[in-house]
Order: structure tokens, then C-alpha cells, then sequence
């Protein structure tokens, strides 16, 4: 199958990120996942067999981090066919007697029906199906030429692959000896070489250029005794070291991956006596900078005597752009002169922190930035968002938005998606000219960042969660203020319920069943149950996967006032019948609820709502979830899977239902107790 020439050029775009992008400037707007999006990057230029291929009606797109190709004008290019099977929404990839088939929204796919896993998803953008093209060139291992001066990606469309600066054996010569070491810098601060060290001399070996941030040596012929990852490389360029054997046509290699954090330059050189590889990163020196106000811009260019290889980071409170330079020195003054800048406020060299130099501006809030690197110049370009007349205290955990046009507070919409990580609050009516659209990155502890779109003639905000949260607006002086609060603050009683295992972890089973199964079926008759109680439920899950137990217990302890686990036992074949588990926990107290009381509440409403064997209340000191909770927490074992009676009570849905109940009327007479 000749999918060479079509996935070399799918790499190509894929091994640009969203900040680095170069050419002609690409505004546009961009409709997919149901919403808006403003996008402006600029283009690489791809050639195949020395001829530039130009975009068609939808160029590539970079979508969080990934970059997305237009598969249709791809497959014409390359003569391959594409097919859409809408009632499926799925694209078929031809040629000749090959089919790759994507799924819209899954990161499943198959090539000639094997399953692989793509990272992101193929997605429909501007009704055009747009293909993630990063996972697949990775997965392949597919090498390129990579024209750094002019920022031109070349192709072959042959089944030649591009290597970068190869080594050729000397007549006669194979690489006979094992890499026995590799030698990093003593620290941070000391020279920037690794030393490849091997003990016989290696008389072949590839420098192959993947991208920017990775330095890939093949040793042909080599055995290696490396460990297969290095993380502590005493070095800000070099993030970590892979080492893996692999074969090609019949030649077996040792491959060297160095991680890094960005383009830096670097010198690869050989003993004399051929046992060591060095390769040696440059000092760069930051000479010059210049900041201006152009086009709605703010754009700041950093000079420098090689590459930066450097990193961008936003940080809150206050804001402030932080552009780190590792194996750096600089000859600037430490103040930079914003004078002439409308978001930055101020700005720092601070030359401190040994051989890296960061620069730290100032800016004003709602900003976006974005940065490249070309012709030994770092270009940061700081511009506003299409957000506007909004503030987040992350302090406080409040939204605030500027009074524009009135909004009827008693009547925004709250949807909770605890369990997908969000919460949405809609606001009666179309409020896009007053707030704008876009994400805006929060960062903090409880949230992470927060999605303003319209549809529908209502304005929506999105708050991605670190942590789950109700949410109140109310209208305060010349702002509106949507708070986001931890559960308690709002509701008496709060329950975290948890439906045992589930995902890749089945629990038990017997008699044809699985408790992960089992465990959520019940947890969600218990929540209908609890409907109307006063006890504001949230559960651990509601399908069919695994959070982690100690993700469970943080949970309960960070948002409830007490959790409860459905889980089913087994044992010998005639052990049957219910018991409930508790851990004594340091902070339990006379004067509130504990995890034994609560154990024993239960276990009672149990036995006589069900009469079940009663195996009674049990201290358990070796369960996670139960030992990382401070709230009172207990464990109720319904009944034996493994025992016949009890499966058969089990499978059948009343009884389901009978125990859903008892537990139900348990949690509701334990809640009588003080809980705070």
C-alpha cells in the first residue's frame, strides 16, 4: 500500500505545532463541537517532489495542539479516494485494495480492518472532515527534510526515505560493541554535552531529523545495556533520553531519542577511536529586542547569536507572560521599555537562574499570545482575545461581568456535568456583543479555564472543573458575579456515592455476573431514591469506567459530608449474606457522624429492609478508600456473588431495588446525625 506519500505529508503538517507556524498570516473562523471559534496562525509551506502544495478551500488547522488536515484535497492530491458514509459518520480512505476507516469524534480507527488509537480525534470543522495527523506520522516513524532558513517541509513521494546528515560506513566496517553509558552534564549550569559511550567502536550510525525536539541517533549493528528512559538529565534543553532496539529490512539498531524542550542549536561529533558520540549545545546570547504596537498587536523580537529553544508560559494573579531560555546568557538591560506597547505593561530580564535567562511581562488580563522562532529571532506576539468585559478572581473563585445590557438572574440555566469535568451556566438571551466568545485559561485550583459561546440566542458559560463546584449568580454593584462555591457552601447534607470498581477493573465475579456491574446498577437506583431527600447526591461514576480509589476518596473528602460504596462480596461458595466495613479515622468526633455509626446504620437498615444473612459491622484497615477519607465513610457488601442464593437474588431487577431502598432509608437516617 502506498500510504508513504500521503502520511509523509500528513507529518509534515503534523510536526508543526501551534506555535510554530510561519508564511502567510490565516485568519478565519472555525465552526466545530457545536460552537464558534476565532483562529488566526500562520502557514508552512509543504513541498512533494520539489512542488508546493497549495490549500484549496479549508487549509490545515491547528485544534488544541494538533494539527488537522483537509483529508479530501489530500487524497486528490495524492490520487487516494475518500468516502463519506454519513449514517455511520465515517470516512474511508482508499486506494487500490487498501481502506483506512475514522470515525467522527473517536480515536479508534483501522487500517485494512486492524484497530490503531489515534491522540485526537478526526472532527468536522467548517463542514469539512479534518484529520489529526500527528498520532499517525508518530506511529509510523516516517523521516522528513526539514528546511529550517526558508520553513519548508520537503517530500518524497517515493518509498526513499530522508535521512539528515547520515554517517556511512567506512569499507568493511559494522558497528560491533554495546552502548554501555551515556554521560550528562555534572548540573544545570555546567556545559551542555551528553557523551554516548560505547565499548567497541561504532562505525555506523544515522542522525535522522524527526522535528525541533527531538535528536534521533540510529547505531546500526549496536547492542545497548542503557536503561530504556534517562529522566535525570541535568539539563533545562535535554528533557529526558530513550533508548529502544528496533529492526529495519533485516538491519538491527540501537535508537537514541534526546527530548527537548525546544530548537536549540547542537553539535554532533565522533571519537577518534569511535566509542563516543558528544553532541554539544551552543550558548546562545540574547543581544537585542525590540517591542512594538502594530496591527492590534503587541508584538516583542528577541535577537540572539543562535536558536532560543525556548518555552511560553501564562501565569494569573497578575498576569504575566514568562518566556524561559535555557543555556542562555544575555547583554540586555534588565528593564525592557514598553513604552510603546498597549497590553504589555512591563517587562524583566532576570538573569538569575544560572545559565537560563527569562524574560517576565506584565500584561493586561484577557490577552492570548503567540510565538515563533526564525532566522535566530524569538517573535511573541501578544494580542486580545475575543473575550471581553470579564474578570476572574481566583482568589475568591468569582467570575465577574461588567453590567452592559440587564440579565434576569432568577432565570440562568445551571447544568451540572460533574462527571465529564464541567458545569454550564446559561444566560437568558444573546449576550456575545457584551462578553465576546472564546476560552478563557483560569488555571487554578478549582478552575481550569472557562468557554464563553452563543447558540440558540443564549450565551453559555462553560466552566472546566478541577474539582466539583455549585455555582450561584447573583447581580452585585456595576458587576454580575457568577461564584463558583464547593458544594457545602450551598447544600445541609452531601453525599459522594460510590458505585465499586468499574472501566478495567471488573471487581469479582460468579454466576455469569460482574460486580462493576452490579455496584452501578445499584448506586443508581440508591441516587433515584434519594430524589427529594434534601441530600444533594453526587456519584463516582456513572458508566462504565474506573476512577482511581484515591481519586474517589480526595473527592469525598474535598466536596461531601459522607461517602458510601456499594460493593459485592465472594467467598466460599456457602459464605452469603451482607456486612459493612468502616476505618476509625483520626479526626472522628462524639459530637458528629462517624464512619462506625455509619456502618452500623446501614448494615441495620440492610438486614431489615432486606433479610439478608446479617454478617455484621467490620473494622478494615487495609482498603485505600477507605483509610484516605477524613469524612465518615463506610462499605457495604450486598451480598455473595459467588453464592447461588444470593446470585440469584441479586440478578433479579425488584431485588435490586429492595437494596437500593434499604441503603437509601440507611444514608437518610445516618444524615440525622451533626455532619459539620
Amino acid at each position: 500500500m502506498n500510504w508513504r506519500k500521503l502520511l509523509l505529508t500528513t507529518l509534515a503538517l503534523g510536526l508543526l505545532g501551534a506555535t510554530t507556524v510561519y508564511g502567510e498570516q490565516v485568519k478565519m473562523d472555525l465552526f466545530y463541537n457545536g460552537k464558534h471559534h476565532a483562529y488566526a496562525a500562520k502557514e508552512v509551506k509543504i513541498e512533494i517532489d520539489g512542488k508546493e502544495m497549495v490549500p484549496k478551500d479549508m487549509p490545515a488547522v491547528i485544534i488544541d495542539g494538533r494539527t488537522m488536515l483537509p483529508m479530501r484535497q489530500i487524497a486528490q492530491e495524492l490520487g487516494c479516494e475518500v468516502n463519506w458514509n454519513e449514517a455511520a459518520k465515517q470516512i474511508y480512505v482508499m486506494r487500490g485494495s487498501d481502506i483506512i476507516v475514522f470515525a467522527v469524534d473517536s480515536k479508534t480507527g483501522y487500517e485494512n480492518g486492524q484497530e490503531f488509537t489515534m491522540d485526537v480525534p478526526a472532527t468536522i470543522v467548517n463542514d469539512r472532515t479534518m484529520l489529526p495527523v500527528r498520532a499517525l506520522a508518530d506511529a509510523l516513524h516516517l523521516n522528513i527534510k526539514w528546511d529550517d532558513p526558508n520553513r519548508i517541509v520537503s517530500i518524497q513521494s517515493g518509498d526513499t526515505v530522508v535521512k539528515d546528515e547520515p554517517k556511512a560506513p567506512e569499507s568493511g566496517q559494522t558497528t560491533a560493541g554495546t552502548l554501555t553509558g551515556i554521560q550528562t552534564p555534572s548540573e544545570k549550569d555546567a556545559d551542555q554535552t551528553f557523551t554516548i559511550q560505547a565499548d567497541g567502536p561504532m562505525g555506523r550510525y544515522e542522525k535522522t531529523f524527526v522535528d525541533d525536539q527531538k535528536i534521533v541517533l540510529d547505531f546500526y549493528g549496536a547492542k545497548s545495556s542503557l536503561p530504556s528512559e534517562i529522566t535525570k538529565t541535568n539539563s533545562d534543553i535535554v528533557t529526558g533520553i530513550r533508548t529502544a532496539t528496533h529492526e529495519n529490512n533485516g538491519d538491527s539498531f540501537t535508537r537514541v531519542v534526546f527530548d527537548l524542550s525546544g530548537k536549540k542549536d547542537y553539535e554532533v561529533t565522533q571519537s577518534a577511536d569511535k566509542k563516543n558520540i558528544t553532541i554539544s549545545f551552543g550558548k546562545t546570547t540574547v543581544d537585542k529586542i525590540s517591542a512594538v504596537h502594530s496591527q492590534n498587536k503587541d508584538i516583542i523580537t528577541i535577537g540572539g547569536t543562535g536558536s532560543f529553544g525556548a518555552s511560553v508560559a501564562m501565569t494569573t494573579d497578575p498576569q504575566k507572560i514568562v518566556v524561559t531560555i535555557p543555556n542562555c546568557q544575555s547583554n540586555l538591560n534588565d528593564k525592557i521599555n514598553t513604552d510603546d506597547l498597549q497590553y504589555v505593561l512591563a517587562g524583566k530580564v532576570d538573569t538569575s537562574k544560572g545559565n537560563t535567562v527569562e524574560m517576565v511581562f506584565d500584561v493586561e488580563d484577557l490577552v492570548q499570545y503567540s510565538y515563533r522562532e526564525e532566522n535566530q529571532n524569538l517573535i511573541l506576539e501578544i494580542y486580545p482575545t475575543t473575550l471581553k468585559n470579564m474578570r476572574y478572581d481566583k482568589n475568591a473563585n468569582v467570575l465577574y461581568l461588567d453590567k452592559k445590557d440587564k440579565i434576569d438572574t432568577g432565570s440562568v440555566k445551571f447544568e451540572d456535568h460533574y462527571l465529564d469535568g464541567y458545569f454550564d451556566v446559561t444566560l437568558p438571551g444573546d449576550y456575545e456583543s457584551d462578553y465576546g466568545y472564546g476560552t478563557y485559561d483560569v488555571k487554578g485550583t478549582v478552575v481550569e479555564n472557562i468557554e464563553v459561546s452563543t447558540k440558540g440566542g443564549n450565551t453559555t458559560f462553560r466552566f472546566k472543573q478541577n474539582r466539583i463546584s455549585a455555582y450561584e449568580v447573583t447581580a452585585e454593584g456595576d458587576s454580575y458575579a457568577i461564584r463558583v462555591k464547593n458544594p457545602k457552601e450551598v447544600y445541609d447534607k452531601v453525599l459522594l456515592l460510590d458505585a465499586g470498581h468499574g472501566g478495567k477493573d471488573p471487581g469479582t465475579s460468579g454466576n455469569g455476573m460482574q460486580e462493576k456491574n452490579l455496584t452501578l446498577t445499584i448506586a443508581q437506583k440508591i441516587e433515584q431514591e434519594l430524589q427529594g431527600s434534601g441530600i444533594k447526591v453526587y456519584m463516582t461514576r456513572d458508566s462504565d469506567v474506573y476512577p482511581e480509589n484515591s481519586t474517589r476518596a480526595q473527592t469525598a473528602n474535598d466536596i461531601a459530608d459522607l461517602m458510601v460504596s456499594i460493593h459485592i462480596n465472594s467467598g466460599p461458595e456457602t459464605a452469603n449474606g451482607t456486612e459493612s466495613l468502616y476505618q476509625v479515622h483520626a479526626n472522628d468526633s462524639s459530637s458528629r457522624l462517624t464512619s462506625k455509626q455509619l456502618a452500623e446504620i446501614l448494615q441495620a437498615s440492610m438486614i431489615s429492609g432486606t433479610g439478608n444473612t446479617n454478617r455484621g459491622v467490620k473494622l478494615r484497615t487495609d482498603l485505600l478508600i477507605l483509610n484516605r477519607t477524613t469524612v465518615p465513610s463506610a462499605i457495604v457488601e450486598v451480598v455473595f456473588i459467588t453464592n447461588t442464593g444470593d446470585a440469584l437474588k441479586i440478578s433479579n431487577p425488584a431485588y435490586q431495588d429492595q437494596v437500593a431502598q434499604a441503603i437509601a432509608d440507611g444514608i437518610q437516617e445516618a444524615v440525622k446525625y451533626p455532619l459539620r
